[in-house]
């Protein structure tokens, strides 16, 4: 089997498991940081960091959750401290 289909089709099974996340993703975000802005690029961020992490995708969906609000938070907090550094 070509090795490419195989590849696509792991990017869109990761890619439909990640769209689930997103709107919880973006709202944890925009929680912590109260920017549209900030908050999507904290967003993005956590789901780009999620798609190479294999382990992710063999969990059932409410250890997802758990993950990636763990992650989210972490990023979003990283962030926060430097658009705060690049602030003063």
């Amino acid at each position: 089997m070509n090795t490419t289909l195989i590849r696509n089709g792991e990017l869109q099974w990761k890619a439909s498991i990640l769209k689930q996340h997103e709107t919880y993703a973006y709202q944890a975000a925009y929680y912590l940081l109260e920017d549209e802005f900030l908050a999507a690029k904290a967003a993005m961020d956590t789901l780009a960091a999620l798609i190479r992490d294999e382990a992710f995708f063999v969990k059932e969906a409410v250890l997802q959750q758990k993950q990636l609000k763990q992650l989210v938070m972490k990023i979003s907090l990283g962030i926060k401290a430097s658009h705060l550094r690049t602030s003063i």
